[in-house]
């Protein structure tokens, strides 16, 4: 927990020292030269990251929120925050995940899509639940969540969702219903243009499951990032930022 509680510091002062306030001296801290990067926005290596940090300082800034600007969630040597920015007049909302190693950001991967202005669900794709709690339930989260991909989205036996998810379960992706039977809608429409062929990484802290995986969506190769909120052994809230592939 102390290790973990550390990263997420470095994290969270990057994002306000940072991309926040301009101070690259940071940057250059805690960003280790053998970085790894794998967004498709920003050039190879710690001298690409600094390179388009550089450039986000002359882009005007909005006002600032008074609410809580991301949620943060990390376990061992992975932290991940997905928050929302506003870039060209548009709201964009974005996973960001990164490895660190002895105080220093060692690879990073990410996800960027719009929000849009109307969801099926009538919620926005950040609203919801920031605080971390049920700290002693992590492991056994973390592998409920393991289970419901393998069984409901690598091998489509949709007729179980409800052994994984609440009948009122609150609903974040924009093409997606609320409720148990509006992701039902949802998998059993697109059938064969929506398959997630691989889980990558399954992090957990909490109530909350982050899942990075690959798939396709409407014939496209495609990482998706879910983040899921567990109370008592089922899902119960889910978010989602997805991003096709080169």
């Amino acid at each position: 927990m102390q290790n973990t509680d550390y990263n997420k510091s470095i994290i969270r002062d990057f994002y306000r020292r940072t991309v926040a306030n301009g101070d690259l001296d940071y940057a250059e801290q805690i960003i280790a030269d053998d970085y790894i990067q794998h967004s498709l926005m920003v050039k190879p290596g710690k001298a690409g990251l600094l390179e388009a940090l550089k450039a986000m300082q002359q882009i005007p800034k909005p006002p600032a929120s008074a609410k809580p600007f991301m949620r943060l969630i990390a376990e061992d040597e992975y932290v991940v925050t997905n928050l929302r920015f506003e870039f060209g007049g548009k709201q964009m909302v974005v996973v960001d995940l990164f490895r660190l190693r002895s105080g220093q950001v060692i690879e990073h991967w990410d996800a960027v899509q719009q929000q849009p202005e109307t969801t099926l669900n009538g919620h926005s794709m950040m609203d919801g639940t920031v605080e971390i709690e049920a700290i002693e339930a992590t492991e056994a989260n973390k592998k409920f969540v393991e289970v419901f991909c393998q069984r409901v989205l690598i091998e489509r036996n949709i007729e179980t969702l409800s052994d994984y998810v609440t009948s009122d379960l609150i609903q974040h992706k924009p093409e997606i219903a609320n409720g148990r039977d509006g992701l039902w809608q949802y998998l059993h429409q697109k059938g064969g243009d929506f398959a997630i062929h691989k889980v990558l990484q399954i992090i957990g802290e909490g109530q909350f499951v982050v899942v990075q995986s690959e798939g396709q969506l409407d014939q496209k190769p495609v990482t998706f990032y879910d983040v899921f909120r567990l109370i008592q052994g089922k899902i119960v809230e889910q978010w989602g930022v997805q991003q096709l592939m080169p």
